[in-house]
């Protein structure tokens, strides 16, 4: 019997770990990406180097594959075309118009407002726009691509000159030339991971999301188990998972950013794909649930029955990156020394000494990662900061 075939939609170091556990479970993978260097590609038995936008070149290439399933995972510009593809194919899928929703950050906050659901003040934007006189001073503002990921081309903005002078950067992520300038809701930030299976939600995890300094949003880590009190976290995931009904979204890893306040859930970003920022390795190590095999599984259509995710262990996922641009420098030995910690799972730098690095303001930036243990949320928080500070990565 031939194997069945796995169309893996972008091929970056967060796609590596879907294009290992297919080939572990025994598909044959196909990967599609622009970038020819992305290191996914090395690892698959065929690869195209095309632009995963482009709806129709993914069905032709499905279609000559002869593929079993299609998954977009970490990343939001690919799902539409995989939820387009698999509905034309009969494959498992999210529907088109609900991922065209979710990927589409005006879509988005436009139907948060139709369903009468928390969300931030919001204003589509596009070169030569007049915003309305007087939107700057009370609080500050974020401002978007309408369709990008890995937090680029996004900035907290406090002024109309420092709109002006971001814009053409934020549009220039843009498919459409388009953006949103967003109210930034001040709160405590989490990520909630997890499972909906027949349109219930089986198994979640929320962690509690750690970002750069202003004026950038990109993550820097997830530590678990979240600070949250558990009543809250139940009462956000029966929230969320109403909103999956609304989205008419039944069978799905999903990955969602929120802001939590006192008055309400804020659901930033939601989308029905495996989460980026090594989310699955955290969420396996914390809790024994392997994510990215239940998410090829269901991809090419395998029945599942369980989704058990055990009590979360204190660990933390840590992304790494410098503040200035110049060649990659750290503290080799203290590289060594904290790979022999108790506390460290592991500890990867994906550069060399001296290569070129820029400032870690979006997920290109990173230049390593690391999974730590904690005996207590106090005792992981204070050895993400130690680990930071004794490797001292910088760029000189």
């Amino acid at each position: 019997m031939s194997k069945k075939t796995l169309l893996v939609l972008a091929a970056s170091i967060y796609q590596v770990p879907v294009i290992e556990a297919a080939k572990r479970l025994g598909y044959r993978v196909v990967t599609v990406d622009n970038v020819p260097a992305n290191p996914g590609h090395a690892l698959a038995d065929a690869s195209y180097n095309v632009s995963t936008r482009r709806r129709d070149d993914m069905l032709g290439i499905a279609q000559k594959e002869a593929i079993s399933g299609i998954i977009a995972a970490c990343t939001d510009v690919a799902l539409p075309t995989a939820a387009y593809v698999a509905k034309k194919l009969g494959l498992s899928g999210p529907p088109v118009k609900s991922a065209d929703i979710v990927c589409d950050k005006i879509a988005f906050r436009r139907w948060l407002n139709d369903q009468n659901l928390a969300a931030p003040q919001a204003l589509a934007v596009h070169e030569g726009l007049r915003l309305p006189e007087g939107l700057f001073g009370e609080h500050p503002w974020i401002l978007k691509p309408d369709r990008s990921s890995g937090s680029k081309g996004i900035f907290i903005i406090a002024s109309e000159e420092e709109y002006n002078d971001r814009l053409p950067e934020t549009l220039s992520f843009s498919p459409t030339s388009r953006g949103i300038l967003e109210q930034f809701i001040p709160g405590y930030q989490i990520t909630c991971e997890g499972v909906i299976a027949h349109g219930r939600i089986k198994a979640a995890l929320i962690l509690d999301r750690q970002t750069a300094l202003p004026p950038y949003v990109v993550t820097v880590g997830h530590h678990v188990p979240s600070r949250l009190p558990e009543d809250v976290q139940r009462e956000f995931i029966l929230a969320l998972e109403d909103i999956w009904s609304r989205l008419e979204i039944t069978d799905s890893p999903f990955d969602c950013d929120a802001i939590v306040t006192e008055e309400a859930f804020y659901i930033i970003e939601l989308s029905p794909r495996l989460g980026g920022n090594s989310i699955a390795t955290l969420l396996k190590e914390a809790t024994g649930f392997d994510i990215v095999e239940y998410a090829v599984r269901l991809a090419c259509g395998e029945a599942i029955h369980e989704y058990e995710f055990n009590n979360a262990k204190v660990r933390a996922i840590l992304l790494l990156g410098v503040h200035e641009v110049g060649g990659l420098r750290y503290d080799e030995k203290e590289l060594e020394s904290l790979r022999r910690e108790t506390w460290v799972k592991y500890l990867q730098i994906d550069k060399a000494v001296g290569d070129p690095v820029l400032p870690f303001i979006d997920g290109r930036y990173r230049v390593g990662e690391a999974l730590i243990l904690g005996l207590t949320r106090d005792d992981l928080d204070a050895r993400a900061m130690e680990l930071r500070e004794r490797l001292n990565l910088r760029g000189t």
